[in-house]
């Protein structure tokens, strides 16, 4: 096993720990250690299939607590904002988009932080809608969607299975059309497929081992446990926009 390969297993069965544990973060992290090693342009397409892999797991082991209802207001908004997202991306800089995105995260978690009440909203069409909305434009924009409806589902005080079995469903839909997509732009090489093979087990252990942490997790420990995960990804896309 070459060193990228085994790059690909390790950061994937992390990603997948990550992410079915929190519903979030496992590409946040896995991206950019596989990154090191392998062409981005590779591993842009590579963790879109794996993504996919992710996601289905953890909507698989979740799926009983999706609350489809709330999926309506998100996909409502994450279909235009997908597309509006493509034209974003040919007129504004991402790095701008990045930065943006970083501020409004931080901001947000050091709202949840100050805080005082547990659970500080309730679903609405109106909220669920921007969130899908901003989750579309920056997965088409940048490929950083999670954390918008992230913060949505922290700001509805979704318990840690709830979120994350509606976050699967959504997730795993919006990674299949990015799929399609990608594979009908031929972006699929034999390269590609070959670290996917390796990748896909390793991120399914790695899901399956989040699973007693998720459904053993203190909902208020879960929550910070996110808001950390939320905070990261911001302080993420800042640096990145300084890159």
């Amino acid at each position: 096993m070459d060193t990228p390969v085994l790059v690909v297993v390790l950061a994937w069965f992390v990603g997948g720990f990550v992410s079915g544990a929190s519903g979030i973060g496992g590409a946040m992290i896995a991206l950019p250690l596989a990154a090191l090693f392998i062409p981005i342009q590779v591993v842009i397409a590579l963790s879109c299939i794996l993504n996919l892999v992710m996601d289905g797991a953890i909507a698989a082991m979740h799926f009983r607590y999706c609350k489809v209802r709330a999926l309506y207001p998100l996909f409502a908004g994450a279909i235009p904002g997908s597309i509006i997202g493509l034209f974003i991306l040919q007129m504004v800089p991402g790095s701008m988009l990045q930065g943006m995105t970083g501020i409004l995260l931080l901001a947000f978690v050091l709202w949840q932080s100050r805080s005082r009440v547990s659970q500080t909203g309730q679903e609405s069409w109106l909220k669920g809608g921007l969130a899908g909305f901003a989750s579309g434009v920056l997965g088409s924009a940048i490929s950083f969607d999670g954390p918008p409806v992230g913060a949505y589902g922290l700001y509805a005080g979704w318990t840690p299975r709830i979120f994350l079995g509606t976050l699967g469903v959504f997730f795993i839909i919006r990674a299949s059309l990015t799929c399609v997509l990608q594979a009908g732009a031929g972006l699929y090489t034999p390269e590609v497929l070959r670290y996917a093979a390796y990748g896909m087990p390793a991120t399914v252990l790695g899901t399956l081992c989040a699973f007693p942490v998720a459904k053993r997790i203190n909902p208020e420990r879960f929550r910070t446990v996110l808001r950390g995960i939320i905070a990261a990804a911001a302080l993420v896309c800042i640096w990145r926009a300084w890159l």
